[in-house]
Parts: C-alpha cells; structure tokens; sequence
C-alpha cells in the first residue's frame, strides 16, 4: 500500500503539471488569437465562424460625405485580413474614396508537398525500389489530394462570404470585390461556379492559379464572367499571373470599356509610390462604372 502511494504521488504530480502546461498552451494561443489585430479599433474588429473555426474580418467605415457602397478586400491566400502593403493601404484609403471596406481573412495557401521517405521505407538491396532523380522536377500533389485541398479552400471562402451581407448592412450601394494574386484566382473560379453572389465591380490584381491547368483556364473564365472587371498587372507579378496577361485582354470583350480594363502598372506594387497609383486605378474605374450603372 505504501509502495502505491509513493509511485503515485509523483505521477499525480506529473500528471498536474502537463495538465497546467497544456491549459496554459491553449490560453496563450486563444490571447494570440485576440491580440492579433490589438493596433486596431475593437469595433474595427469581428470574429465569424467558418466552419469549425475563428476567422476575422476587419471593417471600417466611410469617411467624409461620399457614400458609394462597400469594397469587400480578399488578399492571397495564407494571407491575413490586414497583411501589410498594397491590401493595408487600400483598406484604409479607400473609405476616403466613398468605400467602407470589408476585409476577409482568406484560407491558408498550399504548402509544399512533403515527399520525405521514412528509414522503414527505403527500399532494400534487391526490392528495385524507383528513385526520383536529382534532374526531375519535384512530384506535386496527386490530382484527388489537389481537389480536396481545392474543395476544402473554396468552401472556406463561400462560408465567409456568405456571412458579409449582414455584415455590409449599414453600407448601403454598391459593391466592389478587391482581390489579388491566388486569391483573385480563387475569387474568379468561385464567380465562374456561380459559388458567390456577383459584385456591382471586380478588381483583380495580378491574378493567379498555382497548378498549371487551373492558371491556363483562367483567363477564358474571367472572360465569360458578367462583371465589370478591372484588371491590373504589376512588373512584379507573380510569373503565373504575367504568364496569362496577354491572353487574358485577347479574350475579354473589345471595345467594352465598362466590362473589361486591362492596366499594366511600369512600378512594383512593393514600393509606396505604385500603391496610391493603384488606389486612383480603381477610384477612376469605379466612377466609370457608377455614372454608366446608377
């Protein structure tokens, strides 16, 4: 009896202690979670739920007179609501421009397939196991892994979406979906599956699809779509997204200045100087578009 008591007292100890570990593990994840976006306003700040899960969504208010509608922003994925650079500014610059913003965190972006290979499974003298040579190009995600990955983003992004009407509520007009890069690609995907109800105006910023078949897709699929669309490359684009460029303007509707623009931008949308290029891009745009459609 004496020999239990002693061998358990530790145990319990132990048993406490990862306990305590534990519990103070997941209180420091949810305080990272809150204190994330602790710069901001806390009205400036919601939480939704996507799923089983947290996301935020970052929203701020006109500023001045003009009232024209809401700018939904949606960066690339494995970005955040607020990622610092073109997608920040223009959160916050465009409310000046007669835009409330309502910026959406969007799904994690695909990671580098692991092949790593276990020391049980190299093969053994005589099995001929195949090995990838040095010269060959690193083998990608099976087509059934790619499709539930897609699946799995997708269905995070029209979850999110599905919640900023209410959310868009007390800004009344028009709306306009700011997306770049993958999550243009996605956005344009999405649209195209009729997966997400159509904005008043598209702005797409150099717009991309990871896996080869989808990013040569593209391009036919914004053109189908019934949307005034202004596209804008940057220098700096992703290689996929300045691959699809050309092909892209051939495509849309010519001679359709409310439908389609295409803008090539000469600065790397990295430096401060293009941002507000960018900003007067899509104001001038939006003014089009307004004074043909009221």
């Amino acid at each position: 009896m004496s020999f239990i008591r002693l061998f358990s007292y530790p145990v319990v100890l132990t048993c406490l202690t990862v306990c305590a570990v534990l519990s103070s593990l997941v209180w420091a994840q949810a305080a990272d979670d809150i204190s994330k976006y602790d710069y901001l306003p806390n009205d400036e700040v919601l939480s939704i739920d996507v799923g089983k899960q947290k996301s935020e969504v970052l929203i701020r208010s006109w500023v001045g007179k003009k009232k024209l509608g809401a700018a939904i922003m949606f960066a690339s994925t494995g970005m955040d609501a607020d990622s610092a650079g073109l997608q920040a500014f223009l959160r916050r610059e465009l409310t000046h421009t007669g835009w409330a913003t309502i910026s959406v965190t969007p799904p994690n972006s695909v990671t580098t397939p692991n092949f790593a290979t276990t020391p049980e499974d190299i093969a053994k003298a005589g099995e001929g196991g195949r090995i990838q040579k040095s010269s060959e190009p690193t083998r990608q995600f099976t087509d059934e892994s790619w499709l539930k990955i897609r699946e799995k983003q997708e269905l995070f992004v029209v979850q999110s979406m599905d919640q900023l009407d209410a959310l868009g509520k007390p800004y009344p007009g028009k709306r306009m979906l700011i997306t770049t890069a993958q999550g243009a690609g996605l956005t344009i995907s999405l649209l195209s599956k009729n997966k997400l109800a159509k904005p008043d105006i598209l702005v797409i910023i150099n717009p991309f699809m990871r896996k080869i078949s989808e990013n040569q897709a593209l391009p036919k699929l914004l053109a189908e779509l019934e949307i005034p669309v202004l596209d804008i490359q940057s220098r700096d684009g992703h290689s996929a997204s300045l691959d699809t460029v050309k092909i892209r303007r051939e495509l849309s509707p010519h001679n359709s200045p409310y439908r389609y623009s295409q803008q090539l931008m000469s600065l790397n949308l990295t430096q401060e100087t293009a941002w507000q290029s960018c900003l007067e891009l899509i104001e001038g745009f939006a003014q089009r578009i307004n004074k043909a459609y009221p």
